[in-house]
């Protein structure tokens, strides 16, 4: 974990802790409530640097927008602040690439299986009473975030865990006291992410991951 991540996942701890207590004294209006969503994610282009423990090389990658999907599982507080678990799954395609002392790859993808913990502050609009919007910081684990190149139907693939935050923004329709749609944005950043080829470790691919994705969901209040 880079020095960066480990001061962002310190202050967002702190964040969380502090709006989770400043919540837990707010009795009225608390609710459980669950989410479902998809949408599409953007990833940077990124430098890949590939080291076989001698000699290392770098590469340009660029990736094409695809597939962002997951659900929350969150508490609202009467205050306005919100906790909330995550799962996340997000695979950007990648464009073709040469990388000196690996290969060269017609495709590939970088993708990523997340759990994060996400303090929101919601906040009402309009005069309906149904709209709100939200935003919010959050602390990622990346339980596994993996990078896959392919030529000719065969695939190197490059693998770790790490620890990422983002930044959570969007608006919220409720149909009823029980339903309502999400429509949100998250910025999703990881620094210097070093993945290792599992048949050895000694040969890495270290990039940054920087994700922005824009999704759609569904959700209820328990």
């Amino acid at each position: 974990m880079t020095a960066l991540n480990r001061n962002n996942l310190s202050l967002i701890a702190l964040l969380i802790g502090g709006f989770a207590a400043n919540a837990a004294n707010a009795q009225d209006d608390q609710r459980w409530y669950g989410t479902a969503s998809v949408g599409f994610g953007n990833l940077a282009s990124s430098t890949l640097t590939y080291s076989d423990g001698t000699s290392t090389s770098s590469a340009d990658a660029d990736y094409e927008t695809s597939f962002a999907g997951g659900g929350t599982l969150g508490y609202r507080f009467a205050s306005g602040w919100n906790l909330e678990g995550e799962i996340m799954y997000r695979r950007n395609e990648l464009d073709p690439i040469s990388i000196a002392g690996l290969g060269d790859f017609t495709e590939g993808d970088f993708a990523s299986l997340s759990f994060g913990v996400n303090a929101l502050y919601r906040f009402q609009f309009g005069n309906s009473g149904k709209w709100s919007g939200y935003a919010g910081p959050g602390v990622v684990y990346l339980q596994e975030i993996d990078i896959d190149f392919e030529v000719d139907g065969q695939e190197t693939s490059f693998e770790t865990d790490d620890i990422a935050f983002q930044l959570k923004f969007g608006t919220r329709y409720d149909f009823n006291e029980r339903w309502f749609i999400d429509a949100g944005a998250t910025y999703f950043i990881a620094d210097g992410v070093e993945m290792e080829f599992p048949a050895d470790r000694s040969q890495t691919i270290t990039s940054d991951y920087e994700h922005w994705n824009l999704q759609l969901g569904a959700g209820f209040r328990f």
